[in-house]
Order: C-alpha cells, then structure tokens, then sequence
C-alpha cells in the first residue's frame, strides 16, 4: 500500500546529484521515475521508486547524508499548500497541527503527529511502508525538512530538546548534529523532534491570515480525495505508539460511525482488521530487525498479550518472533 507521493518530494534531486558528481537521470530512469516529472508540484511519483531513487543516489554517490542533504535543500517548499498553511498560521502549535492533519496532501501513506507532555512537545514522523529499501535515508530527510521547518518559523537558532530516530546510524555523529542541531538518539521507539512546551505558543511573524484561510479551502477541498484505506492506515499509525488503533478510536477520528466504516471499507474489498493486520505485519518486520525482545515488539504493535503477537508472527512469516528476530538479525 505504498502508492503515490507528489513529485516535489525529489525537488532539488537533480541539482545535488549533479553536483556530488553524479548522473541524477540515468538514477532516476533505473527506477522507473521520468526526470520531467521530478519536482513538478503538481505531479505524482510512486512512493517506492521515490525511495529507491534517493537511496541508490546515497549508495552509487556514497553519500550516507544524501537524505539530509536534499531534506535541507527542500525545506517546506516540498510540501505545497501545506508549507502555506504552517507559515501563515497563527501559532507553531496551530502550524505543526497543520502538517499533522494535512501531510497526507503531499505523502498519504506517511503520518505527522504532535503531543504535548507536562513541560515538551514531540513532534513525530511516521512513514508508513516499513519494507521500504533506504527507508532510513526517506526517515532522515523528513526530519530535516522538518527542522528546517522550525528553524524557519522559531529562528535559525532553534535547538531541539531531543531527536530520536528508529533506525541505527548511518552517519557520523556530527553530522547529523549539523543538520539537527541535538545528538540523535537511535533505536528509538518513533522519529521525532522534541521542543519546549512554550515554544508552541511562539507567534507566526509576517503571517497573512487570508492566505491561511485559502490554504485551508483548498486543502478541506480534498481531504476526500485520499482514499479511505490510505486514511485508516495512517491513523492506526499514529494510534499504535498509544495503544488506541481500534476501530471505535480511528472511526471517531474519521467522524463516522464504526459500523459505517466498516461497509465503507467492504465495499472497497477491504477491512478494518485487515489494514491493521497488515501494518502489524510490516512493522514486526521493520523492528525485527532493531535488537528488541519479542516482548517490546508484541507491545509496539499493541499487542497485550505477547501470545497474540507470537500467533500472528507464524501466520505472516511462518516463525516464531525469535526466529524472525534471528534471521533478520543475518539480513534476510
């Protein structure tokens, strides 16, 4: 369930590939991607062969900071109507609500969120297809346009509280402060950017309230484009990390009623179990691969009973979670 990513997420690609050395169409045309269509903000790419193009880039250019690279040189721009909407906003709270609830315009298998505890926020980047090649590289490059996001509306000498990411490292640890700002913590049970709970409040200058209000038509204008499927799943995304991805939870954040969800999604030859089936199948997948115990992975998935996930994992990959712990630990 991959499907489609808009075009501007390899914007800048060609100028920085070029730039290392390398030949960013014949990268481009072994994935499958027109280089027309790159960067195009009204275009669509499929999001695999999107990956794929920024990790081989990485590898042919050995360039474990390409991610990073390119998130820095697209900043928001990459996100079109949403990059209005947070500049224009009135507060970073009400900006980085915006990315969370409208990221999908840009990236609809991927999910935003922002949490608030007693004295910080977290802002967290979810991408949804966990069997992605060179998903650590599409992981990076979020967080830096992320970054380049706050820095952009807090100031250019915005330093995070924390930054964690859940793949290892792929970089020099002074590479990634460079770009981040904060020593990254890896392993981590979710990517994100953890700032001041007083920060949120920080008022938008130059903001423009009537472009935030265009903004915001055009995007209520087509949230029913995303199909409902893709919307299911990237809530019980965001749900997972906090034990509610069930369907009263992810209906009423749909604003329907359970029932009429589910004849939703049967009319779609789909269901709600099927979609969470399937997340739960490529996450085990992703976080086998991590070091965990069988146990933290039973409870990423929402399982309250290890027992339960040990069932699933032979049904999916016909092993039991050690067993895929130990050959994912050997790169199968």
């Amino acid at each position: 369930m991959t499907g489609l990513i808009a075009a501007s997420a390899l914007l800048h690609f060609s100028d920085l590939v070029s730039s290392l050395g390398g030949d960013p169409q014949a990268i481009m045309r072994a994935h499958g991607v027109d280089p027309s269509a790159a960067g195009c903000p009204d275009g669509l790419l499929n999001y695999s062969a999107v990956t794929a193009v920024i990790g081989s880039a990485a590898v042919q250019l050995k360039c474990p900071d390409f991610g990073m690279r390119l998130g820095q040189r697209q900043g928001i721009q990459i996100l079109g109507p949403v990059a209005l909407l947070m500049r224009h906003a009135e507060t970073l709270e009400d900006a980085l609500e915006g990315v969370s609830r409208y990221l999908y315009h840009c990236a609809p298998p991927d999910a935003a969120d922002l949490r608030r505890g007693r004295h910080s926020a977290m802002f967290s980047l979810e991408i949804a297809p966990w069997q992605l090649a060179h998903r650590d590289q599409t992981v990076e490059k979020g967080l830096v346009v992320a970054m380049e996001a706050l820095r952009l509306l807090l100031g250019a000498d915005f330093v995070p509280l924390r930054v964690t990411m859940q793949h290892n490292p792929i970089s020099s640890p002074d590479t990634y402060r460079r770009y981040l700002g904060s020593r990254v913590e890896f392993g981590s049970e979710l990517n994100s950017i953890h700032l001041p709970n007083a920060q949120l409040r920080h008022e938008i200058e130059g903001r423009d309230p009537a472009v935030l209000a265009l903004a915001r038509d055009y995007l209520g204008q087509i949230d029913p484009a995303l199909p409902l499927a893709g919307r299911v799943q990237q809530l019980i995304l965001r749900m997972l990390p906090v034990n509610q991805a069930n369907l009263a939870s992810v209906a009423h954040a749909l604003l329907i009623h359970p029932r009429f969800l589910q004849r939703r999604l049967a009319e779609l030859g789909s269901s709600f179990e099927d979609i969470l089936d399937q997340v739960r199948r490529d996450k085990a997948w992703y976080l086998s691969e991590r070091g965990l115990q069988a146990g933290q992975i039973a409870t990423m998935l929402g399982y309250t009973e290890q027992s339960s996930y040990a069932r699933a994992c032979r049904r999916w990959y016909g092993e039991s979670p050690r067993q895929l712990i130990a050959r994912r630990s050997r790169g199968h």
